[in-house]
């Protein structure tokens, strides 16, 4: 399908947020609903980062990680910031919009893999730094020292987190990294 056709696709009001939203709910009930096994063995069922899955060649996981949540405050705080950031769909379209969330989501898997020895890891916050270090790269663009100013103390906000245990501060930091990239090429295609 074409970028054409996927905007065509998207065109009755239907938002790639909005997609990526009933996914992440849909999984979270099955994560959390099962009986006979623990959420985490039903999370890797339903594609949360495995190493050692990955290593057998299962790279899907790369992206899929991003659709799976176990704990309520972690699906709540995520699927928040994907609402509070789907303007970037307005203003990247649909296609550039689902490549650089999903993207930083792989970008953020693919250092957490390379730097981390975790086996297991869930969530969409590689994607959503992805979305948030593109806000700060459009707004550094802009020159618009009061939307830096609030968007660099969301980020600091949100680097203070990366300290907290469990949290997988590498897929974070692959998620901005990425997310910096891809919108750099969109800017240089406009």
């Amino acid at each position: 399908m074409t970028a054409r056709g996927v905007d065509t696709l998207f065109d009755g009001g239907l938002c790639v947020w909005h997609v990526v939203l009933a996914i992440c709910a849909v999984i979270f009930i099955l994560i959390n609903s099962g009986k006979g096994s623990r959420p985490l063995e039903r999370a890797v069922r339903y594609g949360c980062y495995d190493r050692e899955k990955i290593r057998q060649g299962q790279w899907w996981r790369l992206i899929t990680v991003g659709f799976t949540h176990i704990r309520p405050w972690h699906i709540a705080m995520n699927m928040l910031a994907l609402y509070n950031l789907h303007y970037l769909e307005d203003l990247y379209g649909h296609v550039w919009f689902a490549v650089i969330l999903l993207g930083s989501v792989a970008g953020g898997s693919i250092l957490e893999y390379c730097i981390s020895k975790t086996r297991y890891s869930v969530g969409l916050s590689g994607g959503l730094y992805g979305l948030m270090f593109s806000v700060f790269l459009l707004l550094v663009r802009a020159h618009s020292a009061s939307g830096i100013r609030s968007i660099a103390v969301t980020l600091a906000m949100n680097a203070a987190i990366n300290f907290m245990p469990g949290i997988a501060w590498q897929a974070h930091m692959g998620g901005a990294i990425t997310g910096l990239i891809l919108t750099q090429i969109f800017l240089m295609m406009r």
